[in-house]
């Protein structure tokens, strides 16, 4: 680990949230909803009168390329998604030709599950909650740059949005398969509600609608929740915000008054990880909180009270047919009482999760998957059915090419349906969402790139023959201490076994993943030879 030379004042740091957008767009997305701001969040580490700080964020901006920006900071704190890994790498070679003496820090999933290898290429490699943050700037700058009582720096935010965001918990109380939280194991967390309140009072513009980041905002505790929707239904009142979004469960739905009660603290929209509608697939993803109430009724009972609801769908062709993941696609082109999906993905192997480990025990991973590819867009494992029947399905996926006129028809008699229900702006929501659905190169347009960002539409949507992108091509001289940088960090090897590269990261967790299979299937064959006899 390098420390910095202590500065007497004001140390300057800067925090990115890197990101590989999945539709190679290299201009950002500036008007998507929700945005990541987990940047902001990790600047409240840092005292506001100790320390200069800036922020940025590839997702709204872009890739960063501003040579005097890199140049800038003594301390460079990165933060992103799983797939983002390989850019969080990038910048750190550019910031440190640019800025020898800075000191680099990484923190986030990716890094959580890859531990050793991000020791060595980060100076600091956080594998905690984001306050860890503070205790690694209080080693490097000192005590003086550090804040008393840590707090999301959304006055940095430089985008115009039409929501504030704030955060009322932290992790989840469930333990789905895919999802990158059950890889880390950490237990569902409780704010308080007046830091709650804290963060939403502080955001100056209240002509906003308020959209809640969390990863349950139900929780496990009913009368927190009820707390909360005191708290909501109060700063609704005094006109805090125009009304609020939130991610729930799908145990929500189960108590038969919490849409009233929401609707009455001022919700206007849930979104919920609805993933498929295929009973046998939510098993598979154990997904136990999706099997508790009938999906379709919990959808349409929450319209009817005047809620908005958005739910993504993931597909997974190593365990589901194709015939089986197109039934699906069609279903919800069909069935107008229910909303067209805000995305469609293919179900991502994140490093960590029960559904990587069990990918890695089954050979299911492509030979030489690379991190950039999980994004949901790209085949990271052997399906069931012939490779090159699959493909066009992802491509569906990414660009729902085709069916424009299913979703203008689904549009038109779901508008119909709940044009009494829903309000004018809630509605302009599900259309937009539709308009996108059909109308592709809204945002997957790359006519317009110049430059190094300019491709061909070569994307192959299989993570062996996926190329990289022009990210992984330096566009300033970089140190030739830094070149490998610029390389892919790989998953599997050209045989499909587990990489050399994180071996030492996730070659335990394979080897227990292993042993639970077979002892599964031990006592599976036990229970058969009991039976027989």
């Amino acid at each position: 680990m390098k420390t910095a030379r202590r500065r007497t004042a004001n140390p300057q740091i800067l925090v990115v949230l890197a990101h590989f957008d999945e539709t190679r767009n290299p201009h950002g997305r500036p008007n998507f909803v929700p945005q990541g701001v987990g940047h902001a969040f990790l600047a409240g580490a840092f005292s506001r009168t100790g320390a200069q700080v800036k922020i940025y964020s590839e997702f709204h901006s872009g890739p960063l390329q501003d040579e005097k920006l890199l140049s800038w900071p003594d301390m460079l704190v990165l933060t992103g998604v799983t797939s983002s890994f390989d850019r969080m790498r990038q910048i750190t070679a550019y910031a440190r030709t640019l800025a020898p003496h800075v000191v680099v820090v990484a923190g986030g999933p990716v890094v959580r599950n890859l531990p050793t290898l991000s020791r060595s290429i980060f100076d600091y490699a956080c594998v905690g909650d984001i306050e860890e943050l503070r205790d690694v700037a209080r080693e490097v700058l000192g005590e003086e740059a550090i804040a008393s009582r840590m707090e999301p720096r959304f006055d940095l935010l430089n985008w115009q949005s039409p929501v504030n965001y704030a955060e009322s918990s932290r992790y989840c109380n469930f333990r789905c398969s895919f999802c990158a939280l059950t890889g880390e194991g950490r237990r569902y967390q409780k704010y308080d509600l007046e830091y709650i309140e804290s963060q939403i009072t502080s955001q100056k513009d209240d002509k906003k609608y308020l959209l809640f980041i969390d990863n349950n905002f139900y929780g496990n505790n009913l009368s927190t929740f009820h707390a909360k929707l005191d708290l909501m239904r109060e700063l609704w009142h005094h006109g805090y915000f125009k009304g609020w979004l939130a991610l729930v469960t799908g145990d929500f739905f189960k108590q038969a008054d919490n849409l009233q009660k929401a609707r009455d603290a001022g919700c206007i929209g849930l979104f919920s990880g609805v993933e498929s509608f295929d009973d046998e697939q939510l098993k598979r993803y154990q997904k136990k909180q999706n099997l508790t109430t009938l999906q379709l009724e919990s959808i349409e009972a929450c319209l009817r009270f005047g809620i908005a609801f958005h739910y993504g769908m993931i597909f997974d062709p190593s365990t589901q047919q194709l015939p089986a993941m197109q039934r699906q696609l069609e279903f919800v082109l069909r069935y107008h009482k229910i909303p067209l999906p805000s995305f469609l993905s293919l179900t991502i192997p994140l490093t960590g999760t029960p559904f990587f480990y069990e990918c890695l025990a089954d050979n299911r991973f492509l030979p030489n998957a690379k991190l950039r590819d999980m994004d949901g867009f790209t085949l990271m494992t052997r399906p069931l059915d012939p490779i090159d029947q699959v493909v066009p399905f992802i491509r569906q996926l990414a660009n729902m090419r085709g069916s424009a006129f299913e979703i203008l028809k689904h549009c038109y008699k779901f508008y119909r349906t709940y044009r009494r229900d829903l309000s004018s702006r809630q509605m302009a929501t599900f259309m937009g969402n539709g308009a996108r659905l059909s109308c592709p190169a809204v945002i997957h347009n790359r006519r317009h790139c110049i430059g190094q960002f300019k491709e061909k539409n070569n994307l192959t949507y299989i993570t062996t023959s996926q190329p990289l992108g022009p990210l992984y091509r330096p566009s300033i001289p970089v140190s030739e201490r830094f070149r490998d940088h610029f390389t892919p960090t790989m998953i599997t090897d050209e045989s499909g076994n587990l990489h050399e590269m994180v071996a030492d990261d996730l070659g335990s967790g394979l080897i227990q993943t292993q042993n639970a299979m077979i002892a599964a299937r031990t006592t599976a064959d036990k229970k058969l030879t009991a039976s027989l006899s």
